[in-house]
């Protein structure tokens, strides 16, 4: 299954005349590296868009080149407050890619902490849902509510990202087209969205390295779009459904990270997809706990079947999964279903541990340039917390999984930092 992943960003084809159209048009921006699997999204269909885009900017007038000027003069200068505040997000929400972020390449981490910021702010748009989903009368119209505030905010995320890539013509694009006192609202209301942009500290720093760092455009609407998918979700249908999900938000900032140290390799590129697929498996299994406490399941129905008839006649009891005392532990299995579970978990785990392990083949045997050995310093703490599930049998109740041990991880970071072999 592995060798079966396709990969088909090709950054070096047609690289020359890419070159030739930047010097001719100033407004150019070189989105063809930034194709991704085929599974993933309709890669033909983007760059069909992209090329149209770029004819249509060919053909513009000389105002609209001077708006993109002034736009692009706005994202020069980076408050140091703005930066901090997505070090500190970083630091406090997501520990761990704060420490593989202090071992990066000076000239890279500005763009890094803003990626990751960035990420952990679409990410806790689901995880700030209360935790009492099925209880009460109530419960489905708060589920229905509930959905319906995360999308909004999943769709300021959206038109933020608009607004960094396309600028003020995403925004007063109708300024010169007002008829009614309707128009009037609608733009008055664009231009309050804008207002609040330029408001947000992470959305000004990713603005600034977006275009200091060219970094690709389809990777972060890539994340989004699974993020805004996952809203919907409380169980996966499928195991390659979890694989998907992990490959579209984890291989995504992989490649982002790559970009932030000037790295567009296609061998690159293949350590970062198995890269972060397993470091994605991982991240699942770490916040299974929680995620049952929240009436979430990471196990896809699928992999639960199978198991369930193969070692018995009854289907697995999702219900109970969901019962959790006051220690977030599940105490109405049965020994019999606990070791379900646990062998469901192993499976997981497994997978994570092949496609880490074929990352780390595909270092020894491919040529990874020296700069982008930091890039995948994130699998360390992967790799670590297999280690960790295994000792416990694969049984997520375990309270030694939820020891933070972060000088263990910094000190595992560090020498992999040192010997560039992770």
């Amino acid at each position: 299954m592995i060798s079966s992943l396709p990969l088909m960003r090709s950054r070096g084809r047609g690289q020359q005349q890419q070159q030739q159209q930047q010097q001719h048009n100033p407004n150019y921006r070189d989105y063809s590296h930034g194709l991704v699997p085929a599974t993933v999204f309709h890669c033909h269909h983007f760059q069909q868009q992209q090329q149209q885009r770029y004819l249509t900017s060919s053909s513009s007038s000389s105002s609209s080149s001077t708006t993109t000027t002034t736009r692009r003069t706005t994202t020069t200068h980076l408050d140091k407050k703005d930066f901090d505040y997505c070090v500190d997000l970083v630091q406090q929400r997501d520990r761990e890619s704060y420490l593989c972020g202090l071992l990066l390449p000076y000239e890279a981490r500005r763009a890094y902490f803003a990626v990751r910021a960035w990420n952990v702010e679409v990410a806790s748009i689901k995880d700030n849902v209360s935790v009492g989903r099925k209880v009460g009368g109530g419960a489905q119209f708060a589920d229905e509510t509930n959905n319906l505030a995360l999308k909004v905010r999943m769709q300021w995320w959206k038109e933020a990202l608009s607004h960094i890539y396309d600028g003020s013509n995403s925004v007063n694009h109708n300024n010169n087209i007002i008829h009614d006192d309707d128009d009037v609202v609608v733009v008055s209301l664009r231009t309050n969205m804008a207002a609040s942009y330029r408001k947000n500290p992470i959305v000004r720093v990713l603005e600034y390295n977006v275009h200091d760092k060219r970094l690709t455009r389809r990777f972060l609407e890539r994340l989004l779009e699974a993020r805004e998918a996952d809203l919907d979700v409380k169980q996966p249908t499928t195991v390659q459904d979890m694989i998907d999900y992990a490959d579209d938000i984890f291989s995504s900032l992989l490649y982002l990270s790559l970009e932030m140290v000037n790295v567009r390799d296609e061998h690159a590129d293949r350590i970062a997809q198995h890269a972060g697929i397993g470091i994605g498996l991982v991240t699942a299994l770490r916040g299974a706990r929680i995620r049952l406490a929240r009436g979430e399941c990471v196990i896809p129905q699928e992999l639960l079947l199978r198991l369930s008839s193969s070692s018995s006649s009854y289907q697995f009891p999702h219900d109970k999964l969901y019962n959790l005392d006051e220690n977030l532990c599940c105490v109405d299995l049965t020994p019999n279903e606990r070791q379900l579970l646990q062998d469901a978990i192993e499976h997981i785990a497994g997978l994570a541990y092949v496609h880490l392990s074929q990352a780390q083949q595909l270092q020894t045997e491919l040529q990874l340039p020296k700069q982008a050995r930091p890039c995948f310093l994130p699998v360390v703490p992967a790799l670590h917390y297999l280690s960790k599930l295994e000792q416990a049998k694969y049984d997520i109740f375990d309270d030694t999984l939820l020891q933070q041990d972060h000088l263990t991880i910094l000190f595992l970071l560090t020498r992999t930092w040192w010997t560039g072999v992770f």
